[in-house]
């Protein structure tokens, strides 16, 4: 009896050690920056116990910052389409009067789909800002990947227009 328990005992830490490492790669592969402010735990805790990323002016985490660029608000949505098509995401909604565009993200990994809504707001003059929502459809963490989604759009702008560099 004692040499089952021993094994079953072996065989519960090898499958916590697999999902661990598990966890740890999907994280990895997602190139979040696991050590920048606020600091990594704060980024684990957000990145194992959230299924969603979303700009806003005063986040914790620079990355999720609203982000604002020296150009008419037109401008910029005709940017974030080249750049959404330039990543290969499914745009499921354009309105280009509210200067909206709501696409659909395939996890590299597992293949999830994720939601991504983007707004962009006239700052007025020639000044416009970018409002980014990010959220995964099935479970509670997302190992990163919507930030990851909002940093390659980020990275996608500054390909397209690297003089149009945006400022938090």
């Amino acid at each position: 009896m004692n040499r089952v328990v021993k094994r079953i005992g072996l065989a519960v830490a090898g499958v916590a050690a697999i999902g661990l490492m598990l966890t740890a790669g999907a994280i990895v592969l997602n190139r979040v920056p696991l050590t920048a402010p606020p600091g990594p735990w704060q980024r684990l805790s957000r990145y194992l116990g959230h299924h969603v990323a979303q700009t806003s002016p005063g986040s914790r985490f620079p990355e999720l910052r609203i982000r604002r660029y020296p150009v008419a608000a037109d401008v910029l949505f005709a940017d974030v389409e080249r750049a959404v098509q330039h990543l290969g995401w499914t745009v499921r909604e354009r309105d280009p009067a509210r200067r909206e565009l709501r696409a659909v993200v395939v996890t590299p990994l597992l293949g999830f789909r994720d939601d991504i809504l983007i707004r962009v707001n006239a700052e007025g003059g020639h000044a416009s800002s970018l409002y980014l929502h990010s959220q995964s459809r099935v479970g509670r963490g997302d190992l990163g990947a919507n930030t990851r989604h909002i940093l390659d759009l980020y990275a996608a702008l500054r390909v397209r227009q690297p003089a149009r560099e945006a400022r938090p």
